[in-house]
């Protein structure tokens, strides 16, 4: 009988979409994860970026006030 085979070959071809599925699922999920990593590490950087604008306003403002103490205990 040929019904078997058939079936067979119906199992077969499912597992192997089955397979192409998680493929894809897996490739889907690593794209995932590295631009979650490229947004963190974006993220992280542009922080940075900002808190060393902040320690430079700050020690430049620190500076402003260490001279105008000394301009005004000059006199």
């Amino acid at each position: 009988s040929l019904i078997p085979a058939v079936a067979g070959l119906a199992a077969a071809g499912s597992l192997l979409d089955e397979d192409a599925e998680e493929k894809r699922r897996r490739i889907e999920a690593k794209i995932a994860a590295e631009n979650f990593g490229a947004a963190i590490g974006f993220a992280a950087g542009a922080a940075l970026a900002v808190k060393e604008k902040l320690d430079e306003h700050a020690a430049r403002e620190e500076q402003k006030k260490q001279q105008h103490e000394q301009t005004m205990g000059g006199m």
